[in-house]
């Protein structure tokens, strides 16, 4: 007998740097071509320039994505604006014309697709470069006309806590270890969302008896294959996040 494979909902998924499988993570582009592909769900991380202005970037170095010398944190956003965003050892020259958005992109791309929702990962290197207060009121005063639609999240709990007690609607945070379910900081946060890479969770462990988890949404990384995301949603794992989020939908 032929193995039924059932499609994951798109309401499961979240496509993590937009559609990166296909295109440069973080540009405009790839985080237009997930929700074209059927995402509901996008992540995207932030890091803030020498001017402590955001960008939609993951690394401090430039030379991954982007392909030369340089760090986000000593660039002007005008300057880092006008370099590409291709990853040129994974994808070559193919979109050496896609450039570094600023987070305003992520506003326009929202409004034009009301149905979605953005998980915003604030950078630690950017926390210690501008420190959390200013990150905080930059990114609440841009994404303030989408603000029911993003949540911010961030490895750095305190952070998370400040979203929180600045009114933001919806937080999140992404676990250092899985035993920070338990760590004050992550529950005085009280997070709409729990990221963790599906690793950190015990093979032994029954999520439903984890009182941490009752009012929150747990979200596991990086998730690349139906079949292993099948298994953590028999899990009860409440969301999947991929880099491959048109063929994690396929049936």
């Amino acid at each position: 007998m032929n193995q039924v494979t059932v499609m994951i909902h798109p309401s499961k998924l979240v496509a993590h740097r937009g559609y990166q499988a296909k295109y440069p993570e973080n540009t405009a582009l790839s985080l237009t071509r997930a929700i074209e592909a059927g995402a509901l769900f996008i992540e995207l991380d932030i890091q803030f320039s020498r001017d402590q202005l955001p960008v939609i970037y993951h690394d401090t170095d430039l030379q991954r994505v982007s392909g030369r010398s340089g760090s986000v944190l000593t660039m002007s956003r005008a300057e880092l604006l006008d370099c590409s965003a291709y990853e040129p050892q994974r994808l070559s020259d193919t979109f050496i014309g896609e450039k570094i958005s600023p987070l305003e992109a992520l506003v326009d791309i929202l409004v034009a697709n009301p149905e979605v929702t953005a998980f915003v990962e604030l950078k630690e290197e950017s926390i210690e470069h501008c420190g959390r207060a200013l990150i905080i009121a930059s990114v609440q005063e841009i994404l303030q006309p989408v603000a029911e639609r993003t949540v911010l999240m961030s490895f750095d709990y305190p952070l998370a806590i400040a979203a929180r007690q600045a009114g933001w609607p919806q937080v999140g945070v992404v676990l250092q270890s899985w035993d920070d379910l338990s760590n004050a900081q992550v529950i005085l946060a009280r997070p709409d969302y729990i990221y963790t890479n599906y690793t950190n969770i015990p093979d032994d462990c029954d999520l439903t008896s984890i009182q941490a988890l009752n009012d929150t949404v747990l979200v596991t990384y990086e998730v690349a294959t139906q079949e292993l995301g099948q298994q953590l949603l028999a899990r009860h794992v409440d969301m999947l996040e991929t880099f491959e989020i048109e063929s994690m939908q396929s049936p």
